[in-house]
């Protein structure tokens, strides 16, 4: 059971991973797309370069918390965060920031990664929210 979750979960990691970098690479062939580098953390936070390692440090302990679930598609939202947050940190490592390319009005401009990021958070915070008794007696 073990070898599988890894080979299953290896295998959605690395879909999402190659579909952001894929996605990378068409969007900068276009010439008129208006893309941004970047630089920054979320929000245009400037923090030095050794602030990766946090980063790095946040996905082993995703990775570890993906791995305390039992069942392999209760993991999904784990996932999500693993595959977009090592995306945005392999990003900023090779080519020094993170290209964001959707823009929507009176919304920042994100990329694929970041919609990762926030379906996964979603998905962990609706799997813990405690439903009241007084609303399971129905």
């Amino acid at each position: 059971m073990k070898l599988q979750k890894v080979f299953y979960s290896t295998l959605f990691a690395a879909f999402f991973l190659l579909l952001h970098f894929w996605l990378r690479s068409w969007i900068m062939k276009i010439e008129d797309w208006t893309v941004i580098c970047n630089q920054g953390w979320p929000f245009g936070v400037l923090l030095p370069e050794w602030f990766t390692l946090i980063g790095f440090g946040a996905i082993i302990f995703f990775f570890t918390q993906w791995w305390k679930e039992k069942l392999l598609i209760a993991g999904w939202p784990w996932l999500l965060i693993i595959s977009g947050g090592a995306g945005n940190l392999l990003e900023r490592k090779f080519f020094g920031c993170i290209l964001d390319y959707i823009a929507l009005p009176f919304f920042p401009v994100f990329n694929i990664a970041d919609v990762l990021l926030t379906i996964g958070i979603i998905g962990i915070l609706i799997k813990n929210v405690k439903v009241p008794e007084y609303l399971n007696s129905n």
